[in-house]
């Protein structure tokens, strides 16, 4: 079986991110859309963890705009 993709971000989230439907994010001054959401696996006030078919997401909460996109294979 393949590895997901694990994806860290830093940026915002419109809540509530739920299993069914997309999740939308802004990061680096751009909002996106990810694919149907499969399982939310946790949400905390500094980060919210969740996973589509292929790709596994952590989005940290910060203060300032300037936010970074980190990818891993």
């Amino acid at each position: 079986m393949r590895q997901k993709q694990l994806i860290f971000i830093y940026g915002k989230v419109v809540q509530p991110v739920l299993k069914g439907m997309a999740a939308t994010y802004f990061c680096n001054g751009t909002w996106k859309k990810t694919a149907r959401v499969r399982r939310v696996v946790e949400v905390t006030e500094e980060h919210i963890k969740f996973e589509t078919d292929r790709i596994r997401y952590c989005i940290e909460f910060r203060n300032d705009e300037a936010g970074a996109l980190l990818a891993a294979a």
